[in-house]
């Protein structure tokens, strides 16, 4: 058995331009270096495969039974670590099949159809997996669990790129007739009605909890439940109030023939931003997916403050 220890990857491009060319000096012109470099070059190899590789027979050099045997599977391995290393560098949206993985808190979650049409647009064998990590995100993109995560804006996040998209502000929801949509909400009709309350891991519930008391005024939480589509649902079908991101309603309550009020007090704004890690920052593929989403996040935030 031949050691392979003393061949790096020049002295098999250097080998396999030999066994192209049959003659040192243009297989030296091929790699772009000069003759007495190849010429050593031949020598290490003829050294460390203990073969002479390629003879002079007249003026032309020949290859040995061992050169020869080796000259195709050679080729077609550098062939092969040649497309390797391009196609890692490059991204065909339209052609690939790749799975991104989004965390996106329930907060969010309206955007998600938004998104899903711009990926058919541009790539359309992509598929989208939508999770919702929480506290849990940093976690999941140092591990991969996630490739970009939207959300409120962290104060610390080690090892994570963090690009800002914009804020979102309130509005308060209530189905068309309620009686406190018949007018300017007030903090007191505010508090009179109960409440829906979307527990998913974010800080609005806190926002708003300290906003109605710092208006003087107590509220009644009528139901918690554990997303914004079930909560748009309940209200539409009762006589209670949720509190939720104005950006991001408009469709939800022109379906549901829901009233958009301006809350009563100020609440303020929440920040949110796109997230991966840095190990990430590279990737073509990663990087397609990351700045659609950015694009596509501001475009929708963009459009409802000019709204």
């Amino acid at each position: 058995m031949v050691s392979v220890d003393g061949l790096d990857l020049a002295l098999l491009a250097s080998l396999d331009a030999l066994l192209t060319e049959r003659h040192v000096t243009r297989a030296a012109r091929r790699l772009g270096v000069t003759q007495s470099s190849m010429s050593h070059s031949l020598a290490r190899l003829r050294a460390a495969l203990g073969d002479p590789l390629l003879v002079r027979v007249g003026r032309a050099m020949v290859p040995t039974p061992r050169a020869e045997a080796m000259e195709a599977p050679l080729r077609e391995a550098l062939a092969a670590l040649r497309r390797a290393v391009s196609d890692a560098g490059r991204f065909d949206p339209t052609r690939s099949t790749r799975v991104f993985t989004l965390s996106c808190p329930d907060l969010l979650a309206p955007v998600i159809p938004e998104l899903l049409r711009a990926l058919a647009a541009e790539a359309p064998g992509v598929s989208l997996q939508v999770v919702e990590r929480s506290g849990e995100t940093l976690a999941a993109l140092a591990s991969g669990g996630c490739d970009v995560a939207l959300g409120p804006r962290p104060s610390k996040a080690p090892g994570v790129v963090l690009r800002p998209l914009g804020s979102l502000s309130w509005c308060v929801l209530a189905r068309r007739g309620h009686p406190a949509a018949r007018r300017r909400l007030t903090a007191a009709a505010w508090a009179r009605y109960p409440h829906v309350v979307v527990r998913s891991g974010d800080a609005s519930p806190n926002r708003v909890a300290q906003a109605i008391a710092g208006a003087g005024v107590a509220r009644t939480v009528g139901v918690t439940l554990p997303g914004f589509l079930p909560a748009a649902w309940t209200v539409a079908r009762s006589d209670l109030l949720f509190t939720a991101p104005r950006e991001l309603v408009d469709e939800l309550a022109e379906a549901l023939d829901l009233r958009v009020m301006t809350p009563p007090t100020p609440i303020p704004p929440v920040a949110v931003a796109a997230l991966w890690h840095e190990r990430m920052q590279a990737d073509a593929g990663h990087r397609w997916f990351r700045e659609l989403t950015v694009t596509v996040m501001r475009r929708r935030l963009r459009a409802s403050a000019r709204g």
